[in-house]
This record gives structure tokens, C-alpha cells and sequence, in this order.
């Protein structure tokens, strides 16, 4: 049936006028005003457009998407193909924008006139009635109609269509996508469906990458990176930003590391220096016309992943067409606000002009850079060290635990990390190293109460409960009632009974600490280099410890009105390691290895008492 299926269409192929799209629009279509390119089209000066022209005219291709920088052209070919198919195959259309009224500016401005300009349709457009032509719909006399429409679903719910066109699918509610698509069913079934998704990176904000249909609708087709020549040795290498070689070292656009003080980008020196080096050669390429000229002419997709021959994806990132020098300006201004605690500009960067899926918690996570040394811990703890185990419980009894050697200048080193089963493994693993009681921490935030509770463990052992809070300073009371300001809470006992016979009879030392204040005090010492991880970075377990401590991101949301930054951490389903962190620099806070952060925040008088809640 197949075989017979193919053979039709190639009968259907030998009829038709197979001139290629873009020799076909040089021919007929006149682009005018507000395109930044007016007269008649010409694709020569952006290659990379052919391959994604011949994948739309393919008959066995049923869906087309191109990930693309913001202003990159992606609906100019859209643009294109609709007249295209409106004169050589009608079928019904559906072009679907970011929202109404930019679908409103993009028909009346740039789609009706382009419309117009094709010879063949302007006497179609001619001759309708004029019922035939309102808001943004057009009613050929054929029967096959135009929408042009934003991505409610009252506008997706309509119609059947055999052309569907997606602009900025990364900006949609989730499911619209799905309820537009919907709308091909019929001609699917025919096989003579196209879907067409252009966008640039994504997610919108909030969406997790697994659950954003865009992201797993460019990654379920053959997805083609362009490839661009070097002018000194002329191997191929992607027309990327940056890129990584075998041995680490970097590729792509790059500066002189001209800095100021404060540790941020010296930006107008540093684009002065901006240069393209060559991820084989390692020669460097400047931005001339020349350098642009045989890119162009010289580029080509490489199948980067994917067998699929009905669905193809093409991507390519800003370098190829936008001057490095306001690229690369763009680039360190982001990398001096995430220096500042906002990560915002950074995330637009990958997702806008390198074209790139990117969310905060992945930048935070590949910004997460651990010291790693190989060291040997001594058994017998020298004066002034500690040894502090903690450990987050989890359902069915299984916990998450570290062991930490904490020294007097502040600097911490992990003896162990692992997950353990039930109360009798965390005794056994505090017994094999030796901690002492009072130096393990349970997180008691989960599961409290009753004998098989944290409250009740610690009131077996001897060991601590320890509760993270949004407070992100606790009140300490000295002497002659004064008041100071710390990170963590007075002392408290916890009932493991409370509400029960036995409630009054034993009771667990109980400390709270302020969560934000400890998430930025980790923070702090990873990025100092006193936190310091073992060699080994490959085993599945040290997989496991870098994915959670990376799991808690750094938020920064600025109030428009006010000015005013405010810094929160929002956290995840995975991020065990981050709170057993934070329990660690609570008990080294307490031991006085480290400074309360709150102290930063002390006044005078409150300076000069601190040592009296010691």
C-alpha cells in the first residue's frame, strides 16, 4: 500500500510546475514596507533558507520547524510559502501569530500586500466579493479560505485546514499548540497535510523544557544544524556562539578578558578585541563582509540527530548574519547582570539570539562550578575541626545523607554523600566516621511526629532536628533585654509524642534556620572555592550530588514600579543535597566556623552584645 501511495504522488509530481519556492518568489512576489528587505525577493544573501524552502515544497515532509534568533527571517518564509501554495497547491491556510493584534499588524502590513503583490492572486483578490474579505480572513472563490489568528483557543477551534503555519509557538499556552494542530486532522489522513513551526528558543517562562510542546516538537523531527566554512584551514564547524572541543577548551566568538575592580566585563574594551576562532584550527576570523560573504555562499546543514524523513527541524544561531561586536556587547552586558544576581538577560541571550532551549535552572546548574582537589581526611579531628552528618528524610523511610569536615578558616570538604535506608543506616554510617551525636542534623520537616519520627530518632541518639524557614532573620534576646538579629532560631524542644498519652515525657532539641540566608551562604562558598568535593566526578552518585546541588535556583524579580531587586530561591523535587548544604552551614554557624550571615545586617549595639547569646 505504501509503494502504491508514493507512486501516486510521484504521478501528481511529474504534473506540477517544480521550480523551487525561492525561484518561484524572484519570479512573482514583491516584498514592500515594513520588511527590512523590499523589492523582489532574493534568497542569495540567506542560503540557509533553501534547505527549509525544499523541505515545505516536499510532498513526503509533513512538518517543517525552524529554530531560529529573534529577526532572523523565519516569518519571511512563511510569508513566501503561503502565496506559494495559494498559487501552485490551494488548500486551506491557517497562519497563527503571538496574539491578536500582532496577527491584526501582520496581515494588513506585511501579508495583504505581499498577497497583492503576486500577479496570479491580486486578480483572485480582484474579483472576490467583498463579504468574501473580512478581518483577518479571506474566502477564495475555490473554497479554500486564509485566517490569519493569535493563539486563543476560540480561534483554534474552527475549520479544518491542510496548511498550518506557527509563528513563536515558544510564547503559546501550553496545549494551544496541540489544539491548532488538531485542525490538520482531515488532510493528515490524506497525507497532504504541512505544519510549519518557527520560533526562536524557549521555554516561556514557568514551563519545565520536558513539558513545552515546542521543545518536543523541534526535537521529534531530523534536526539540521548549519554548518559555516573556516577562511584559514576551511573545515566545517557549526555557525555556533560558542562551542566546546574534545578537550575542553572553548570555540567560537571570542575577547580579550579585559575586566574592571569589581570583577565585571570592561565591555566597550572587550568588543574592541571580538574575533571568530576556528574550533579546528584554533586561527581567528573578524567580521568583514568578506567572512559573511563565504559563509553564506559556503554554509550547509549537517544532520545533527534524528531519523526522521516526514518531520525536519533547522536551526541556526545569530553569529551568521549579526555583527559580532554588538553580539558579543550584548553577551558580556548579561554576563555583568547575572554578577549583579540577574540571570534574566543571560536566559534571553541563549534563548534569542543563539536560538537555544534554555530555562534559569539550567543556567544555574551549568554556572554551578564545584573545587574539586583530591584530599585524604584524617580520622582524629585536630583542634578547631568538626565533622558535622546530615541527613533529609524521605517517604519510606530512606534518606538522603553527607558527612562534611569543616576547618577553622571556613573551608569545608565532603567525606561522604549517599542515600540510606531507615534509622538503624544513618546510626551505622555516624558510628563508621566517627561523628559525634550533637554534630548530626535530621531534617525534621518531613514526617516529625510518632515513634518512627525524626523528633523521636533524635531523642534516641542524641541527635539534633533541624527545620529550614522562610524567616530570614530570628530574634536572639540578651542581656538587659537586648534585642539581635540572627540566622538561626533559639533552641527549642520538640514533643515526638505531642497530642498523645506519652506527650511531655521526652523531648528533642529542635533548631530552625532561615533558608534563604544558608541557600546564599552555600552559595557563597562554592563560588568562593572553600567548598571543596572530591576528585572524582564521574561515578553515577557524584552525577546524582551535582544534579541536586544545581537543582536550587536564584531568583531575582525586579518590582518595575519601585526599582527594588528582591533575591528568592525557588526549589525543586530533586534538590536533597542543597538542603543537607544548608543544615551543614547551620552547625558550622553554631560552632562559630563560620559568620551569621544576619550579622551583615546587625547594628552597632547589637554587634557589641553578640557574643552574649553565645
Amino acid at each position: 500500500m505504501g509503494n502504491l501511495i508514493q507512486q501516486a504522488w510521484r504521478d501528481v509530481w511529474a504534473q506540477k510546475d517544480r521550480r523551487p519556492i525561492y525561484e518561484w518568489a524572484a519570479d512573482n512576489v514583491s516584498l514592500s514596507a515594513p520588511l527590512t528587505k523590499t523589492g523582489a525577493f532574493d534568497v542569495s544573501g540567506s542560503r540557509h533558507f533553501i534547505p527549509i524552502f525544499d523541505a515545505l515544497q516536499d510532498d513526503f515532509v509533513r512538518e517543517v520547524n525552524c529554530l531560529k534568533p529573534v529577526r532572523g527571517g523565519g516569518t519571511l518564509i512563511g510569508d513566501i510559502w503561503m502565496p506559494w501554495t495559494r498559487v501552485n497547491e490551494p488548500g486551506p491556510f491557517m497562519f497563527v501569530l503571538q496574539t491578536d493584534p500582532i496577527a491584526d499588524d501582520h496581515f494588513q502590513k506585511v501579508l495583504m500586500p505581499t498577497l497583492e503583490s503576486v500577479p496570479e492572486i491580486r486578480r483572485q483578490l480582484d474579483s472576490l466579493d467583498r463579504f468574501k474579505k473580512t478581518g483577518r480572513k479571506i474566502e477564495f472563490a475555490d473554497g479554500n479560505h486564509l485566517h490569519v489568528n493569535g493563539p486563543s483557543i476560540g480561534n483554534l477551534q474552527t475549520n479544518a485546514f491542510r496548511y498550518l503555519q506557527l509563528d513563536e509557538c515558544w510564547m503559546y499556552a501550553a496545549g494551544r499548540m496541540a489544539d491548532a494542530e488538531a485542525r490538520v486532522g482531515d488532510f493528515v489522513k490524506q497525507q497532504r497535510s504541512k505544519i510549519f513551526r518557527v520560533s526562536q528558543g524557549g521555554p516561556s517562562e514557568g514551563v519545565n523544557i520536558d513539558e513545552d510542546d515546542w521543545f518536543r516538537a523541534y526535537h521529534a523531527a531530523q534536526i539540521h544544524e548549519w554548518q559555516v566554512p573556516c577562511l584559514h584551514c576551511g573545515k566545517m564547524m557549526d555557525g555556533a556562539f560558542a562551542g566546546k572541543r574534545a578537550d575542553g577548551s572553548f570555540w567560537g566568538m571570542t575577547w580579550d578578558a579585559v575586566k574592571k575592580d569589581s570583577g565585571e566585563w570592561n565591555v566597550a574594551r572587550a568588543c574592541e578585541t571580538v574575533r571568530f576562532e576556528c574550533e579546528h584550527c584554533g586561527q581567528a576570523m573578524l567580521d568583514t563582509p568578506q567572512t559573511k560573504r563565504i559563509w553564506n555562499e559556503s554554509g550547509g546543514y549537517r544532520i545533527a540527530i534524528g531519523e526522521s524523513k516526514s518531520k525536519r527541524s533547522f536551526h541556526w544561531e545569530a553569529v551568521i548574519d549579526y555583527p559580532w561586536r554588538e553580539l558579543v556587547e550584548l553577551w558580556l552586558e548579561a554576563c555583568n547582570a547575572e554578577h549583579r544576581g540577574d540571570l534574566k538577560p543571560k536566559l534571553q541571550f541563549y534563548q534569542k539570539r543563539r536560538a537555544m532551549f534554555k530555562t534559569e535552572e539550567q543556567l544555574l546548574r551549568g554556572g554551578l562550578s564545584f573545587k574539586r582537589t583530591a584530599y585524604e581526611i584524617n580520622s582524629d579531628l585536630l583542634p578547631g575541626e568538626f565533622d558535622f552528618a546530615t541527613f533529609d528524610k524521605q517517604a519510606e523511610d530512606m534518606y538522603w545523607g553527607t558527612i562534611r569536615r569543616w576547618y577553622p578558616s571556613g573551608k569545608s570538604r565532603r567525606i561522604w554523600f549517599g542515600k540510606i535506608y531507615g534509622e538503624g543506616a544513618i546510626a551505622e554510617v555516624v558510628g563508621k566516621y566517627k561523628v559525634q551525636p550533637n554534630r548530626v542534623g535530621i531534617d525534621s520537616g518531613f514526617e516529625p511526629k510518632g515513634d518512627r519520627g525524626v523528633y523521636a530518632m533524635c531523642v534516641r541518639h542524641g541527635w539534633i532536628a533541624l527545620k529550614g524557614d522562610d524567616e530570614y532573620e530570628f530574634i536572639h534576646i540578651g542581656k538587659n533585654g537586648r534585642k539581635i538579629r540572627k540566622s538561626t532560631a533559639p533552641l527549642s524542644w520538640a514533643d515526638p509524642e505531642l497530642g498523645k498519652s506519652a506527650q511531655g515525657r521526652k523531648y528533642a532539641p529542635l533548631i530552625r534556620f532561615s533558608k534563604p540566608q544558608m541557600n546564599g551562604k552555600v552559595q557563597a562558598l562554592i563560588e568562593s572555592g572553600v567548598w571543596e568535593e572530591p576528585q572524582t566526578e564521574d561515578s553515577e552518585i557524584e552525577k546524582e550530588y551535582s544534579e541536586q546541588m544545581g537543582s536550587r535556583i536564584r531568583v531575582v524579580d525586579y518590582n518595575k514600579r519601585t526599582g527594588q531587586a528582591r533575591v528568592f530561591w525557588k526549589e525543586s523535587k530533586n534538590d536533597h543535597a542543597r538542603d543537607l548544604a544548608n543544615m551543614q552551614c547551620c552547625f558550622a554557624i553554631l560552632a562559630d566556623v563560620l559568620p551569621d550571615p544576619a550579622a551583615e545586617q546587625m547594628s552597632k549595639s547589637e554587634i557589641e552584645t553578640i557574643g552574649e547569646t553565645k
